[in-house]
C-alpha cells in the first residue's frame, strides 16, 4: 500500500531541494569569489603599483537598483504564496530592469575607468574592478535567466495547484540565489572602496 503525500508535504520536500540546490550552486560562487577575494587582499600588501582608484559614482546606484531588485523579488515570492499571479508578475518585471540597469551600470562603470587615464598595466587595483564586476555580472545574468523562466510562467494566469506549486519551488531557488548575489556584491563593492585606501 503506497501513501500518498499531501500537496504541502510534497511542495516542502521541493522546497527542501530547491534550497539544496541553491546551497550547493552558491558554495561554489563562494569559493570562487573567495579566492578572488583573498587574492585582492594579498596583492594589495605589495605597494609597488598599487595606485589609488577612483571609484565610478555610477556603481552606487547600480547597487541602491540591485538592493531594490531584491525587495521586489520579495515582493513576487510573497504574491505567489498568496496566488496573487497578476502582481508577482509585476514585480518579477520590476526585478527583471532592475537587473538589467545594474548590468548597464557596470558597463558604464568600465568605460569610465578605461576613459579615465589609468594605465591598466601598472594598476592592479584597476583590474579587480574588472574582475569582480565582470564575473558578478556574469553571475548576474544567470540570475536574470531564472527571472525571465518566471515571468514566463507568471505572464498569464494559471489553473492548476501543481502549476503553481512549481512556480513557487522555483522562485524560491531563484531568489536565494539574487539575495546572495546582492550581499556578494556589497562586499565586493566594500572591499573595491574600502581595502587598502
Amino acid at each position: 500500500m503506497t501513501s500518498i503525500s499531501s500537496p504541502a508535504a510534497r511542495e516542502s520536500d521541493l522546497n527542501s531541494l530547491s534550497t539544496l540546490t541553491a546551497v550547493v550552486v552558491l558554495a561554489t560562487v563562494t569559493m570562487t569569489f573567495g579566492a578572488m577575494i583573498a587574492v585582492f587582499v594579498i596583492r594589495s600588501q605589495v605597494p609597488a603599483f598599487w595606485g589609488r582608484l577612483e571609484i565610478p559614482k555610477v556603481l552606487w546606484l547600480t547597487t541602491a537598483a540591485l538592493l531594490g531588485s531584491s525587495a521586489t523579488l520579495e515582493a513576487a515570492r510573497k504574491a505567489l504564496t498568496q496566488n496573487e499571479q497578476e502582481k508577482a508578475f509585476r514585480m518579477l518585471a520590476w526585478t527583471t530592469g532592475l537587473g538589467f540597469f545594474f548590468l548597464l551600470g557596470q558597463a558604464a562603470a568600465w568605460i569610465q575607468v578605461l576613459h579615465s587615464g589609468i594605465n591598466l598595466q601598472r594598476n592592479p587595483h584597476s583590474w579587480f574592478i574588472f574582475l569582480f564586476t565582470g564575473l558578478h555580472g556574469l553571475h548576474i545574468v544567470l540570475g536574470l535567466g531564472g527571472l525571465a523562466y518566471l515571468l514566463i510562467r507568471t505572464r498569464e494566469q494559471v489553473s492548476g495547484p501543481k502549476y503553481q506549486m512549481k512556480t513557487r519551488v522555483v522562485t524560491r531557488g531563484v531568489s536565494l540565489f539574487w539575495h546572495y548575489l546582492d550581499f556578494l556584491w556589497l562586499v565586493l563593492f566594500g572591499l573595491l572602496l574600502i581595502w587598502r585606501r
